[in-house]
């Protein structure tokens, strides 16, 4: 199956034999809106992957879901939580320097998972869950072989004094 059809069909937390992370959400009321915009993000930039960083489309193209809440953030919010970017800084890192795939997903209550073949290298690409106001204290990165849980830190999370709308 494709990326895309991954995305769309294995939703019941289905795991590669080895080889796989899993991002892990927990504890957040809107996880299922969550998920949702993050899977049309990834399926939006599949579709769509000739189409420039820099082009003004993109804002049009993601889920406003994301693109809004971006919006709101400011320099200072950037420099203090390294894990926010731009909406064209983030298409262009998930355009070159993507090392994982989307293999499934699976909600559970308040939370959700998702299982990527490869690095999910995330801090690079948690941006579109950590801005739809996901504390970074509850995503964790799960290396599936290596037995190994990453917890994401920064100077301060932007959740700790800003709620986006």
């Amino acid at each position: 199956m494709t990326e895309s059809g991954n995305i769309q069909y294995n939703t019941k937390g289905e795991k590669p034999l080895k080889g796989y992370q899993i991002v892990r959400v927990r504890n957040v009321t809107h996880s299922k809106e969550v998920l949702d915009n993050f899977k049309n993000a990834v399926l939006t930039i599949l579709k769509n992957k000739n189409l420039s960083d820099e082009d003004p489309k993109w804002e049009k193209l993601l889920p406003q879901g994301i693109v809004n809440k971006l919006k709101q953030l400011d320099s200072d919010d950037r420099s203090y939580d390294e894990f926010l970017y731009s909406v064209n800084s983030s298409i262009d890192d998930y355009q070159r320097l993507r090392d994982w795939e989307w293999y499934s997903s699976i909600e559970v209550e308040k939370g959700f998972d998702i299982i990527v073949k490869g690095k999910f290298n995330s801090w690079k690409f948690i941006n579109f869950i950590h801005c739809q106001n996901v504390p970074l204290d509850d995503i964790r990165i799960i290396d599936a072989d290596k037995q190994e849980i990453y917890e994401l830190k920064t100077i301060k999370d932007y959740t700790t004094y800003k709620i986006l709308k």
